[in-house]
């Protein structure tokens, strides 16, 4: 009986590939596809089939970080739909990041696997371009781009010859002037050209740079220092005037907003609304709200200079990118919901910053400094923070990541004496990056989240 029914299911079986050969779309082909990723997931492909009366469920479980964000989810299997009799169709996944879904009824929906061509993972050779594919958006392979054909070819960052000044190019306030070249193969820009702020040498787009004040300690005082009297400004004109991190001689001392800033953009202490606050800069100690909310408004280059305490309203659909938030100063950036943006911050070393980047907002690119406090929020899927964020000596920063909120490019340094709590929960939830230094306390609760395997000194890291 045993080799009856063996032998039986064998036919069976043979007959069922047979048959399967002439129905149509029982071998749908591929096109050469490059999906990322997702973090705390296997990438493998999963196979929805529509079925049975009885479908089993083989659904991936994207899994639990182990150890502060260990292993990720297990591969994706199987899953069957509950549907009733007859035969239908096979949906194949590629390097998909999620799994397949079960078909209803013998039928088996498509999926796009890419929103925009940000979604899909470049490598040598190729460009990775998020286009329909038959029913559904993939990432299709276009071949490597052609470089000095004077076209700026999809997956190319520029030109041959193509100039690009230097503080326009690398994280915010990396390079203080200079201009970057196009490289050969035009996938990025050359910055041998770039002027690096801090180096004790004066150079291109500097006007200072450490105890080089520019005129080889000629001008100023006797001493060599710079006044506001040497920048022709008839306010304080014996205040000194330091050199910046930025390179430039601190004017704001002299009368609050910085030497060129007009009477309308120095806010003394007083509110603006976009467009008005491109440019606006709050006033030395004191108190300014600057809104930029709304979808089609945006604001660039505001600031909040020394001890000034500034309200960036950058909400619904609003832009707020390139602020700076000087030394001293208290910062509130209100960039929640979808295509709000605070990208490009800049908070500065002795100044604390506070970041709602929740419900789809970004807050990419942002540059805590060392000596700068930072806390973020970031919940809710399409949420984005990256860049790099400090928490200082006896300071608690709190970076909240949960319901898929996505800090997996923020790196966070916890110094010593300072406390910090990551909060990742749920699937698709990512934590920052952090290190925390001996002497912090670093509290995680990623449960069904991601932590992001941080760098922990002995006793520095609780939670799960």
């Amino acid at each position: 009986m045993t080799r009856s029914a063996f032998a039986n299911g064998v036919a069976s079986t043979a007959l069922a590939l047979v048959v399967s050969t002439f129905l149509p779309g029982a071998c749908a082909s591929e096109q050469d596809t490059h999906e990322p990723a997702a973090a705390g997931t296997t990438s493998a492909g999963a196979k929805a089939s529509g079925g049975s009366a009885t479908g089993d469920s083989g659904a991936s479980s994207a899994g639990k970080a182990t150890g502060f964000g260990g292993a990720g989810g297990s591969p994706g299997g199987d899953t069957s739909g509950n549907g009733g009799a007859g035969t239908s169709g096979a949906t194949k996944g590629g390097a998909s990041t999620t799994a397949g879904t079960g078909s209803t009824g013998g039928t088996s929906a498509a999926t796009d696997k890419c929103k925009t061509t940000s979604d899909c993972t470049q490598v040598a050779g190729s460009c990775f371009l998020c286009e329909p594919a038959g029913t559904a958006k993939d990432c299709v392979d276009h071949g490597p781009p052609v470089c000095d054909n004077l076209t700026l070819d999809p997956c190319e960052v520029c030109e041959t010859g193509e100039l690009k000044d230097c503080v326009a190019v690398g994280s915010p306030g990396q390079f203080s002037g200079g201009k970057a070249t196009c490289k050969a193969t035009c996938d990025g820009w050359d910055t041998a050209g770039c002027s690096v702020c801090g180096n004790g040498k004066q150079e291109p787009g500097e006007d200072c740079d450490g105890s080089d004040n520019g005129d080889g300690g000629a001008g100023g005082t006797a001493s060599g220092e710079h006044t506001c009297s040497d920048e022709g400004i008839a306010e304080n004109p014996t205040t000194v005037t330091p050199c910046t991190d930025e390179c430039h001689f601190d004017t704001t001392l002299c009368g609050g907003c910085r030497k060129g800033t007009s009477a309308s953009q120095c806010l003394d202490g007083a509110d603006c609304s976009a467009p008005a606050c491109t440019g606006a800069e709050c006033k030395v100690g004191t108190s300014c709200r600057l809104d930029c909310g709304g979808g089609g408004r945006s604001c660039v280059g505001a600031r909040c200079n020394h001890e000034a305490a500034c309200d960036f309203v950058c909400n619904g659909s609003g832009k707020c990118e390139g602020v700076v938030c000087d030394s001293g100063s208290t910062c509130n950036l209100d960039c929640s919901g979808g295509g709000s943006s605070c990208n490009g911050t800049i908070c500065k070393a002795g100044a604390s910053c506070d970041f709602d980047c929740s419900n789809s907002g970004n807050c990419k690119d942002v540059s805590c400094q060392p000596g700068a406090d930072c806390s973020f929020n970031c919940d809710v899927g399409g949420s984005v923070c990256s860049g790099q964020a400090t928490c200082g000596a006896g300071k608690v920063c709190s970076f909240e990541c949960s319901s898929s909120g996505n800090c997996g490019g923020l790196a966070v340094t916890c110094q010593s004496g300072s406390t910090c709590t990551f909060a990742c929960l749920g699937g698709g939830s990512v934590c920052p990056k952090a290190t925390c230094e001996a002497g912090s306390t670093c509290t995680f609760d990623c449960a069904g989240g991601d932590c992001n395997a941080p760098a922990c000194a002995d006793g520095t890291c609780v939670g799960n």
